[in-house]
């Protein structure tokens, strides 16, 4: 159960993921396709963290802990992409 709770809540993150790449595929190939993949493993370590916690101290999910968890995943995706630039 937990496993399916796992893919459920990551699987929402790779199809906003696949949609900005359809959606948007300048902006996909203007910052590199490696540094998108390292920004979506940070978010998804991020969404999969916060879950963790929810269900452990929680035992489960409220508006304000899935708001929580969208604001942590967009911070993990901005965290990779900055870390991802090269430095000159």
């Amino acid at each position: 159960m937990l496993l399916y709770q796992a893919l459920f809540s990551s699987g929402w993150l790779l199809v906003a993921g696949a949609l900005v790449v359809y959606l948007f595929p300048s902006t996909v190939q203007q910052i590199g396709l490696s540094q998108w993949i390292v920004a979506l493993i940070l978010a998804l370590l991020a969404t999969d963290y916060m879950r963790r916690l929810l269900r452990r101290h929680l035992d489960g999910y409220t508006g304000d802990g899935l708001g929580a968890t969208q604001q942590v995943s967009e911070i993990a995706i901005y965290a990779g992409l900055a870390a991802s630039i090269p430095f000159v």
